[in-house]
């Protein structure tokens, strides 16, 4: 019994790029416009997923949302982050600064 493949597809002007995940082999493909540009067997398919969701539980069989990340870093690596169209976060300190750690402070020795 063959199981489906999960697939994730993310649209750009230059055409449909997909991701999908073959859970009874373990193989991760990555193709541009039905052209196949990565193919991955274990473990190095798991070590794919594993690098952009880590934070995931999902084991040797990639779930749709560990797919979509896989394809966004693909897409990122590619094409630059203007492909996806989404602002580029900024660094913030959003907390106050611990007390002692300032830049303008003199911190004397007793």
């Amino acid at each position: 019994m063959q199981a489906n493949a999960t697939r994730v597809s993310i649209d750009l002007p230059e055409g449909t790029v997909t991701a999908e995940f073959h859970p009874d082999t373990g193989r991760l493909r990555i193709l541009e416009r039905d052209v196949l540009r990565v193919e991955l067997f274990p473990p190095h398919s798991w070590f794919t997923v594993a690098s952009v969701a880590g934070n995931s539980r999902w084991g040797t069989r990639a779930r749709e949302a560990d797919l979509y990340l896989v394809l966004e870093s693909y897409v990122m690596q590619r094409f630059g982050m203007s492909a996806l169209k989404k602002d580029v976060p900024r660094a913030r300190w959003s907390a106050p600064e611990p007390r002692g750690y300032g830049l303008r402070e003199e911190r004397r020795v007793r």
